[in-house]
């Protein structure tokens, strides 16, 4: 069956209102002198990216995660990169995810695609620190390089967590969705 135009937009606002309200569901978790948040924001950006597809996947994810940022003061700054960011992780997850699938009950894609976009972003997310903290903030090659890798690493560890998640959420997700003719 073909979504119209109206459904499309309308389960991207849905998407969206949950990207939101997942960002916000976080554990801060102490790290030396800084810290870092756990939330479940990037879980459903990937799950935007496999229910809907590239296009309003990442279009789900992208205003979700910059509605967070503008609730929230210590991000915005962040704001545009935000938006592109998580657009492109869901697109590359929604792309990989509907272009490879054979059949509804094959999840190999989606998990290639969520770990292929998580990658993406974790990638694009690090060059914006390292330029940040080379030409912003001013500090040495070798000591932006090691803030950047730091935070790198504790996103590849935050990372493996979220696939894992989803890769055991997705195929129950999928069913529901299916029973209410969602998908």
């Amino acid at each position: 069956m073909k979504k119209s135009n109206t459904y499309k937009l309308v389960m991207t606002s849905i998407m969206s209102a949950f990207v939101l309200i997942s960002t916000f569901l976080g554990v801060v978790i102490p790290i030396g002198n800084s810290s870092t948040t756990f939330h479940l924001g990037n879980i459903t950006c990937l799950l935007s990216g496999v229910i809907l597809g590239p296009f309003y996947g990442g279009l789900s994810a992208a205003i979700g995660s910059t509605l967070f940022d503008i609730l929230n003061p210590i991000y915005i700054t962040s704001l545009p990169f935000t938006f592109i960011f998580k657009f492109i992780m869901a697109f590359v997850c929604g792309y990989i995810s509907q272009k490879n699938k054979k059949n509804d009950k094959d999840y190999f894609y989606d998990i290639v695609g969520a770990v292929l976009g998580s990658l993406i972003y974790i990638t694009l997310r690090a060059m914006k620190v390292l330029i940040v903290n080379l030409y912003l903030l001013k500090m040495e090659f070798l000591t932006a390089l090691l803030f950047t890798l730091n935070g790198t690493l504790i996103s590849l560890i935050k990372t493996v967590f979220t696939i894992i998640f989803l890769a055991m959420i997705l195929p129950l997700l999928r069913e529901k969705l299916k029973e209410n003719n969602f998908q």
